[in-house]
């Protein structure tokens, strides 16, 4: 009987062993409500240089090369941040080539700030989502990724968190100059919080708008002073033509993503500033700012 009972003790013994651990549910990182825990990672910036070095050091005298190293190296090693990027943004690693290629001297002389930029903005980010937090309790804070894109976009988001097209942070990016790092996450970050199925022109300005007002009220950075300093000396104008155009939901190319439009309402994408406004607005008057 006490044979028996050790043979049925190690026959249990060897099936545990045996059988494989089961996968621990890993927490969902669009979940994260605590600001402190959101991953903040310019690892795929590093991993473009290391691949652009590789190109550098071994290929350089054959420029269709780039594009073998950056799918390879690049686009293939990247984060989800990376492959969420190339839909209409990166498009391809023979795009990108291209683009890296034509303006070489550029993306050089970003290298050094997309690496200590990322590094020297870690702090305040982390003070502003905290101040978003306090500001909306409810706020989530996805991972955000910043990443080296094809001149196309400064950020976007996707169903894994925020993406930042660090190439675009330059003094030298004559298209969009300066743009302001820690506002463009603010920005992005409030877009996650979103949800908001309309897509007329009422609504997409007070989308951006708003992502505009609530990156400001958390961080102090106004992504679109331009625009502000254009809107506020334009005022009587533009609230006339914009309750034309929303009331019957046309002209949107008038107001937003328009920088190669040239008969458009003043300054590029002065939707934003509309919506901006009457955020503001909104905000200011209510009560309730919570609710707000």
């Amino acid at each position: 009987m006490k044979q028996r009972a050790i043979r049925i003790f190690l026959f249990l013994v060897i099936v545990c062993f045996a059988m494989p651990a089961l996968p621990q549910e890993q927490p969902d990182p669009l979940k994260n409500h605590d600001p402190e825990k959101a991953l903040i990672t310019a690892a795929d910036v590093a991993l473009f240089w290391k691949a652009y070095d590789l190109w550098t050091n071994n290929y350089k005298a054959n420029p269709a090369r780039l594009a073998e190293v950056l799918q390879k190296e690049y686009l293939d090693k990247g984060s989800v941040g990376v492959k969420d990027f190339i839909p209409n943004r990166i498009e391809s690693a023979r795009n990108l080539s291209a683009v890296v290629l034509k303006n070489q001297s550029y993306y050089e002389g970003t290298r050094h700030n997309n690496n200590d930029l990322v590094q020297s903005v870690l702090p305040e980010l982390r003070r502003d989502f905290t101040e978003l937090k306090r500001l909306y309790p409810d706020a989530v804070f996805p991972p955000v990724y910043f990443v080296i894109g094809a001149l196309t976009s400064g950020g976007t988001s996707s169903r894994h968190g925020l993406i930042i097209g660090a190439e675009m942070l330059s003094d030298q990016n004559t298209l969009f100059p300066s743009i302001d790092a820690v506002g463009l996450v603010m920005h992005e970050l409030t877009h996650f919080q979103q949800i908001h199925p309309d897509n007329d022109l009422l609504a997409k300005c007070m989308r951006e708008g708003t992502a505009d007002f609530v990156a400001e009220l958390a961080s102090g950075h106004n992504l679109n002073g331009r625009n502000k300093n254009y809107g506020d000396s334009h005022e009587e104008h533009l609230w006339e033509k914009f309750q034309q155009d929303t009331a019957r939901n046309q002209n949107q190319d008038d107001w937003l993503y328009n920088y190669f439009k040239k008969d458009r309402v003043g300054p590029p994408d002065l939707g934003y500033y509309m919506g901006y406004k009457i955020s503001q607005a909104l905000y200011q008057s209510a009560k309730d700012k919570t609710a707000a």
